[in-house]
């Protein structure tokens, strides 16, 4: 409906042109009109209001996606702007399709028309347009579980609910055991139902009583997409007869019926985005024993959790991580079963001796007259970090996974992944939250007064040091050479510009080409620039090597200058002294020193463990893939156990995929995602972006998205936290950015292969979507420790 003099007047007249008292609602509102103009007001209104017949189409004249729109049955080719024109001009007809509605739809605010008349250009339009992000979403750790074959199967059936009530319905798919089964998008099912089937398509080909006797099945599971619904059952106390009919049946029609890959190709998904995830996960997924009070039992090292590993080992190169988890500290985590906890730790040198300092949220709040006297203390110490511990009850069982493919591990292997697991009582995950804004934050908010010496009752140094094994996650070697692990002193000579003096630090891990060192001080080194290196301890174990004035270049760092990645400069003509000492150290020690990302567990045990900790999958992932011209996510994992990024995730379990346009959408964050992994390499470390939301209080709808960084400052992001909590509830996620190398294709090749037997166009689809994943974002909650930073807990 073109705009008219009196559009606005003719749109308050429409919905009461078929009331009684119209004559006299038109009189009052037309006392200024002429009778000329009343008259040709109304013939207008009577156009507008006549029924139409016509179909709209605007598939290439509107800047949308048009879809199928069906209304009293007739269909029309709408975009999702003039859908929603088309739903609010039918309040103004009495839900009666017009050729007032057939008219508007022709002038929405995108058609190509209206937008040529109003000089908006083709660029304008494109940053106008709502981008809409829909994501594959993939639960990760659960397969679905079938120890058989299925074949494609369409054959009519019969189905009675428990009241003898009979419907119609056809199979989709069928094994001995289960069948899958089309019906009726209107009729509703719920999990754990009985019904018996009566195989009435079958019924006219064979004569067998078990077809006409009727089935009883049970549903398991029920599949929506668009206007179909699909049914999973499994089959109730079968009789041998039942079963010998379908197994003859299934195996002499194996030629003519397609056999049913769905659940491997949804293996294969679910294998590949975890083999992406796994080996860039920042967090260190954690497995303890015992019931009572549970001991660390294993660690699971990536190729990204190096750091928490090495945070963790003293002077003398030793883990202290299991103290992390001392008794007493478990014994308040087994009270709840599962759930999260903040830990606040710090170390502290005397005698060059590592002291650690650790303690939960929940242990402050038992301790309130020291509380503000740890963080305040602990955070000016450069060894300040914030860990987010989440737990989860587990057992052995959890790592089997379901499937109709042979096992490739020998029974041998099975035996000794299962005793290795024997006793397991919890999967936990360790993730560094530290904010780098200490200064401006928790310095800030915390102001040190007190005598520091008051803090040794944190101090898990004191307690028992159990002994756990460090499991490397089997992944394909992309770095060139190994990473070895290890604790010794290192100085840093002529740290300040004219000075003579050194820094002393600690190595992290060492390679012959680099290392990684984690000093006591910042210091003001940039990328690129090359410092010089001492390593007295190494240099007391050797005499043929000099291991002083050693040059290195910066080729990383974090935000707050304590930890730098290192590689060699070589000279034309002159071997790298370090160099050559750490070849011929890791040569001499190969069985000693715990080497990155390869280790000698047993087979199948980092397999095992990975499958226990994606089942409840305490973090959320999403995947950047490479599209043509750009970089979009496309896909997010997700596990059982629930988190707040749900709520703007938008995961649709039955529909398996995520709407992510809101979210992405706000400060133009899927751009700004696109651009930073551009500039990333496989090797690099994580980059860390914080996003800050703000949901409905009485919904899940995000009223606010921002990125901590773009806030001018430290108080101007505060005050925004404080002013949105009275708004909605607000909540902090760090997103960790890596980009990820080619798919580990060798890991899922059996399942591609049985694929690429049945439906060899399925299998290319899979692996083309595997290797276009160019980056992998780690998701975290962080809400708890952003309201600790800015001292805001009790508001």
């Amino acid at each position: 409906m073109p705009e008219t003099k009196h559009h606005a007047l003719i749109e308050r007249l429409l919905p009461v042109m078929e009331s009684s008292d119209f004559n006299q609602v038109f009189k009052r509102a037309t006392e200024g009109l002429s009778n000329n103009e009343r008259f040709l007001l109304k013939m207008e209104m009577k156009r507008l209001a006549t029924p139409c017949q016509r179909l709209v189409d605007l598939r290439g004249k509107v800047d949308g996606e048009c879809k199928e729109f069906h209304y009293q049955g007739k269909t029309h080719f709408l975009d999702d702007i003039a859908i929603k024109v088309f739903k609010q001009q039918l309040k103004l007809y009495n839900q009666q399709y017009t050729l007032g509605i057939f008219e508007k739809l022709q002038h929405t605010e995108n058609n190509f028309k209206v937008m040529q008349k109003k000089n908006i250009s083709p660029q304008e339009a494109a940053a106008r347009r709502p981008k809409k992000v829909i994501a594959r979403a993939v639960r990760l750790g659960h397969y679905i579980g079938r120890s058989e074959e299925r074949m494609h199967l369409t054959a009519p059936l019969r189905i009675a609910d428990v009241n003898g009530k009979l419907f119609d319905a056809r199979t989709s798919n069928m094994s001995v055991s289960g069948i899958r089964i089309k019906v009726d998008e209107k009729r509703t099912f719920e999990v754990g139902e009985h019904y018996f089937i009566y195989f009435t398509g079958l019924e006219k080909e064979f004569v067998n009583r078990v077809l006409s006797a009727g089935t009883e099945y049970r549903v398991v599971g029920i599949d929506r997409k668009k206007q179909q619904q699909w049914v999973r059952l499994v089959v109730v106390d079968p009789g041998e007869e039942f079963n010998q009919f379908f197994k003859n049946f299934l195996r002499s029609y194996r030629g003519r019926y397609r056999v049913d890959v769905d659940n491997i190709t949804a293996a294969v998904i679910t294998k590949g985005y975890e083999q992406y995830l796994m080996p860039r996960l920042s967090s260190v997924p954690l497995y303890f024993s015992g019931t009572n009070s549970p001991s660390l039992r294993y660690a699971l090292a990536t190729q990204n959790n190096g750091d928490i590993f090495s945070y963790w080992r003293d002077e003398s190169n030793q883990s202290h991580l299991s103290q992390l988890f001392h008794s007493p500290r478990m014994l308040r985590y087994m009270q709840r079963e599962q759930g999260e906890s903040l830990i606040y730790c710090f170390t502290h040198t005397a005698n060059n001796k590592l002291f650690f300092y650790s303690a939960s949220s929940e242990e402050l709040a038992e301790h309130p007259e020291l509380r503000e006297l740890y963080l305040a203390y602990g955070c000016r110490k450069p060894s300040w970090k914030v860990f987010k511990f989440q737990f989860f009850p587990a057992t052995a069982g959890d790592a089997e996974v379901s499937s109709p493919l042979p096992k490739k591990d020998s029974p041998i292997e099975r035996e000794r992944v299962a005793k290795a697991l024997n006793g397991l009582s919890m999967v936990g995950l360790l993730s560094d939250v530290t904010n780098q804004q200490v200064e401006q934050t928790y310095q800030h908010s915390y102001p040190l007064q007190g005598n520091p010496n008051k803090l040794s009752l944190f101090n898990q140094s004191k307690q028992k040091q159990g002994q756990f094994e460090q499991v490397n996650y089997k992944y394909l070697q992309l770095r060139k050479e190994n990473r070895y692990q290890h604790r010794s002193l290192v100085e840093v000579e002529n740290a300040a510009p004219n000075d003579a003096g050194v820094e002393t630090g600690w190595t992290a891990d060492f390679s012959v080409s680099g290392m990684k060192i984690e000093l006591e001080t910042p210091l003001s080194y940039e990328i690129g620039d090359t410092l010089y290196l001492a390593l007295p301890q190494l240099q007391k174990l050797v005499k043929n090597f000099s291991l002083s004035h050693l040059p290195y270049q910066v080729t990383n760092c974090n935000n707050s200058k304590t930890v730098y990645n290192l590689k060699v400069v070589e000279s034309k003509g002159n071997a790298h002294e370090g160099s050559r000492f750490f070849q011929q150290l890791i040569s001499n020690n190969l069985d000693k020193l715990p080497a990155l990302p390869e280790g000698k567990a047993i087979a199948g045990l980092s397999d095992a463990l990975r499958q226990i900790l994606c089942a409840p999958l305490f973090c959320r992932a999403m995947f950047i893939h490479k599209v043509p011209g750009s970089l979009e996510v496309k896909c997010v994992t997700y596990g059982a156990f629930a988190q707040d990024s749900d709520k703007w995730l938008n995961i649709d379990s039955s529909k398996h995929s995520a709407d992510l346009s809101q979210f992405l959408s706000s400060e133009n964050l899927a751009s700004f995602l696109a651009t930073q992994l551009r500039s990333h390499k496989p090797s690099d470390n994580p980059e860390n972006i914080e996003v800050i939301t703000v949901t409905a209080k009485d919904s899940d709808k995000l009223l606010a998205v921002r990125c901590s960084g773009n806030f001018e400052s430290i108080q101007q992001l505060r005050n925004f936290v404080q002013l949105s909590a009275g708004r909605g509830q607000v909540n902090a996620f760090n997103l960790q950015l890596s980009r990820v190398g080619r798919p580990d294709t060798e890991y899922i090749q059996r399942e591609l292969d049985y694929i690429s037997h049945y439906a060899i166009h399925r299998a290319k689809q899979l692996e083309d979507e595997l290797w276009s994943v160019a980056g992998v974002i780690e998701v975290t909650d962080v809400t708890e420790e952003l309201m600790q930073r800015f001292n805001l807990s009790a508001a």
